[in-house]
């Protein structure tokens, strides 16, 4: 009756749990994978261990969700959760990008730039990767919903019994 947890790394991590997902997901099993991924601004570009993760779980799972934005980890993580266990209990997946994952420092420094951007074009990526950073980050410290969630035990009716 409780929610199992598996988290993986990107790419052959993740397509390892393939049977194993499916066996959850014939068992009416309520399993939350975690998975990260190639950073956000790689994807689709030949980043190491970049593949299509969601397309992969749509039909093995109730849920394919992909986390866009720090604040978005604990409301996607809520909502998987209850996805998996609401209904017909089954396997959700959940991807997280590396970059959603690293302290605001560390994602900086790597996609930083250079400080002292020549001509347009230069002034015009150091823009892009500095607006992605701040809307990657954006309400990252904004409170958040973190009791637990209500429990659902359907029972069930006379005419289902009899």
């Amino acid at each position: 009756g409780r929610i199992g947890v598996v988290a993986v790394t990107a790419g052959p991590g993740v397509t390892n749990t393939v049977t194993a997902v499916k066996n959850a997901q014939m068992a009416e099993s309520p399993v939350l994978l975690l998975a990260g991924a190639a950073a956000s601004l790689q994807k689709g570009r030949g980043a190491l261990q970049d593949m299509d993760q969601l397309s992969l779980f749509r039909s093995l799972c109730k849920a394919s969700l992909s986390v866009r934005a720090v604040r978005d980890i604990v409301p996607t993580l809520r909502q998987a959760i209850a996805t998996a266990q609401s209904g017909t209990p089954g396997p959700v997946f959940v991807e997280l990008p590396i970059d959603v994952l690293y302290p605001f420092h560390v994602v900086e420094k790597e996609i930083g730039g250079t400080k002292s951007a020549r001509g347009l074009w230069g002034k015009v990526v150091q823009w892009y990767l500095q607006n992605y950073l701040r809307n990657l980050f954006a309400g990252a410290w904004e409170p958040q919903e973190v009791t637990p969630l209500p429990v659902s035990m359907p029972l069930a009716t006379e005419d289902e019994v009899g």
